[in-house]
C-alpha cells in the first residue's frame, strides 16, 4: 500500500514531468520553500483547491495525488472494495436492456430494500452497502422496464435513489470516475420518474461528485442552475423544496471557498441558514439531511477551505449534531482534526480522528485527509509520539 503523503506524490509527479520546483510553485502561486516543505512531508496538503491546482499543473487526475482508493485496512474495509467489480459491471450495463427477473418485483419490497441501503450509507457501512447495491440496482431497473404508467415512474424514482447511494458510496471509497457514472445515471432515472424535485436532488449528487473530482467549474454551473429553478417554488413553503434549496447553497458555499471568495461563500451560508431555520431539525426526503446541524458542519468546512485553523470550530459551539447520520458526524470529525492539525496540535488532531473512528470507521479510514494528517504528524515529529502511533495503528496507516 502507498505509504507516502500527498506532497511526496507531488514530488514524484513533478520529477516525472521534468518540472523544477520553481516552475510548479509558480504555477500554483506559492513559494519554492512552501513547495519544498510540502514535498518532504513536513507540511500537509489539506485544501482541495490547492490539491486540485497542483493536479492541474502536473496534468494528473486529482485522485492520483489523493492516493485513493485505500484498499488496505481491516477485513471490513477490504469488504467494501471487494464489492466494487460487481457494482462496476452493473453500472456499465445500465444502458443495456435489463436482464429478466420474471414478474416485476413489488414496489413495496424494493422500497424496503432501498431503505436498508439508505441506512447503510448514512451510517457509512460501505461494505454492506456495496454488496447489496448490485442486485438492488438490477432488480429495480428490470422492474421499472417491465411496468408502465404511475408504477413505472415510482420504480424509476427508486432506481434514481439507489443510483444516488451508489454514487455517494463509490465517491467515499475513492472511485470518483465510477461515482460520476452512477450520478449521471441517477439523473436519467430521476427524469424518467417525472419528479422535478428528485431531478434536482440527483443533480446535487452530481455536483458533490464533480467537486471531489476537481471539476469545480462544472459543479458551480449545475448548482446555480438548480438554485435558479427552485427560487420560484420557495413561496409554496414546502420543506422538501427549502431543504434542497438550502443544500444547494451549502454546496455553492464550498465551491466559492475553493475559489477563495470569502464574501460569496459567506453569502451562500446565510441563505442556507435561513432555509435551515424553516425546516428545523432536518428533512430526510431526497437524502439531504438538511437542517441547522448540516449547515453548521459546512460552516466549519468552508472556513477550513478558506485557510482557518481551530478558530473555525468556534462557529459551531453549542450546535447539536446528534441527529445527523453517523457518516456526516464522522466526516465533521475529520474536519475537527484538520482544524487542530493546522494549529500544530497533532495530539489533539489524533484524538479527534480516534473519536470520529468510533462513530463511523469506514468513513474515517477511507478518507484521504485522515492518512495525510497521520503521516504528516509522523514526518514532522522527531520522535513519533504515542497519540500519533496509536492513531496510525488503529486506523491501519503505515508511518
Amino acid at each position: 500500500m502507498d505509504d507516502t503523503t500527498i506532497g511526496q506524490r507531488v514530488f514524484a509527479y513533478r520529477e516525472e514531468r521534468g518540472m523544477t520546483r520553481a516552475e510548479l510553485a509558480g504555477a500554483v502561486d506559492r513559494s519554492i520553500e512552501w513547495l519544498k516543505s510540502v514535498e518532504i512531508g513536513r507540511r500537509q496538503l489539506d485544501r482541495y483547491s490547492i490539491i486540485a491546482a497542483l493536479a492541474d499543473a502536473l496534468d494528473v487526475h486529482v485522485v492520483a495525488l489523493l492516493g485513493v482508493p485505500h484498499q488496505g485496512g481491516d477485513a471490513q474495509q477490504q469488504r467494501a472494495h471487494m464489492a466494487i467489480p460487481a457494482l462496476r459491471r452493473v453500472l456499465l450495463r445500465a444502458e443495456m436492456p435489463p436482464r429478466a427477473i420474471g414478474a416485476p418485483l413489488p414496489i413495496t419490497d424494493l422500497r424496503d430494500r432501498l431503505s436498508d441501503a439508505h441506512r447503510q450509507r448514512r451510517h457509512a457501512h460501505y461494505g454492506e452497502l456495496a454488496h447489496a447495491l448490485p442486485q438492488l440496482l438490477m432488480d429495480t431497473a428490470a422492474t421499472a422496464a417491465a411496468l408502465d404508467g404511475t408504477e413505472r415512474e415510482r420504480a424509476f424514482g427508486l432506481l434514481a435513489e439507489a443510483r444516488h447511494d451508489a454514487a455517494m458510496a463509490t465517491k467515499k471509497l475513492g472511485y470518483v470516475d465510477l461515482a460520476s457514472i452512477a450520478a449521471a445515471q441517477a439523473v436519467r432515472a430521476a427524469t424518467a420518474s417525472g419528479d422535478p424535485m428528485l431531478i434536482t436532488a440527483m443533480v446535487w449528487t452530481q455536483a458533490e461528485v464533480y467537486i471531489t473530482a476537481g471539476a469545480v467549474d462544472e459543479a458551480h454551473e449545475i448548482t446555480t442552475g438548480q438554485i435558479d429553478q427552485l427560487d420560484p417554488l420557495l413561496g409554496q413553503e414546502d420543506p422538501a423544496v427549502w431543504s434542497l434549496w438550502g443544500t444547494l447553497h451549502l454546496v455553492e458555499s464550498v465551491i466559492q471557498a475553493q475559489w477563495r471568495r470569502r464574501e460569496e461563500a459567506a453569502s451562500h451560508l446565510v441563505e442556507a441558514a435561513a432555509a435551515a431555520g424553516r425546516v428545523g431539525a432536518g428533512v430526510s426526503r431526497y437524502q439531504t439531511e438538511f437542517g441547522p446541524g448540516n449547515k453548521a458542519i459546512h460552516s466549519v468546512h468552508v472556513a477550513l477551505e478558506l485557510g482557518e485553523g481551530s478558530e473555525a470550530l468556534d462557529r459551531i459551539e453549542g450546535v447539536d449534531m446528534s441527529a445527523l447520520p453517523k457518516e456526516r458526524r464522522a466526516r465533521h470529525g475529520i474536519d475537527r482534526a484538520l482544524a487542530r492539525s493546522r494549529d500544530g496540535d497533532d495530539p489533539g488532531a489524533m484524538g479527534e480522528l480516534m473519536d470520529a473512528d468510533l462513530i463511523a470507521p469506514e468513513c474515517v479510514r477511507n478518507h484521504p485527509l485522515t492518512t495525510e494528517m497521520v503521516r504528516t504528524a509522523a514526518h514532522r515529529s522527531k520522535v513519533v509520539k504515542e497519540p500519533i502511533a496509536a492513531a496510525a495503528e488503529r486506523l491501519g496507516i503505515v508511518i
